[in-house]
């Protein structure tokens, strides 16, 4: 991991800042901690529950991903979406595929529908659900919850190394479309130029 002191000791002239980003959980009002991701799941960390929901509120591939691999292992699944139609990133093409599986393993996909919150209730957890268009208060009552609500970027290290930057981070995309060198200076006093 580099940090804002390794990257200023390498004096670089120009620094181009890609960390990536983590899941994104922190839109539960409650139970953030009792949630885990579609991350968790594809990449073996955690285990398959025996009742799933999976709440999907990016439209894409990674929450179907898991779901199917989820009902591929045995698990009850039922996938949940604000959308008002089943994840809409991920074409007509692909919508087959998952639909099959989804049938045959007898998902559940219920729309029009947030998780809001995540409680404990002895061994189960209990999802709080709502929506964007009436006052609904479901519950559902699982043993796991994943969530695919996208990512959060990793920033720290841009926004630290931001103030000691000729450019303060800015991009002139006029000259970018061209291939031309960037020239924005809004630190003069600055020791190299930083993108992200």
């Amino acid at each position: 991991y580099a940090e804002a002191n390794d990257v200023l000791g390498e004096q670089p002239d120009l620094v181009i800042i890609a960390t990536g980003g983590l899941p994104n959980t922190s839109f539960l009002q409650a139970g953030e901690d009792l949630a885990v991701t579609t991350w968790d799941i594809l990449s073996g960390e955690v285990a398959p529950g025996a009742d799933v929901l999976v709440y999907d509120d990016n439209g894409g591939h990674s929450a179907l991903q898991a779901a199917e691999l989820l009902a591929e292992a045995g698990s009850r699944v039922e996938i949940i979406t604000p959308e008002r139609f089943f994840a809409p990133e991920i074409g007509g093409l692909n919508h087959v595929a998952y639909a099959k599986c989804f049938q045959a393993y007898n998902v559940t996909i219920t729309l029009n529908t947030r998780v809001v919150s995540v409680n404990r209730d002895g061994n189960k957890l209990v999802a709080t659900l709502g929506s964007d268009y009436t006052e609904l208060n479901q519950k559902r009552r699982i043993d796991q919850v994943v969530v695919e609500h996208g990512t959060l970027p990793l920033d720290e290290l841009y926004f630290e190394l931001k103030p000691a930057s000729v450019n303060l981070g800015e991009v002139d995309y006029q000259a970018l479309l061209a291939g031309a060198p960037q020239s924005v200076v809004r630190n003069s006093d600055g020791a190299f130029r930083l993108w992200r």
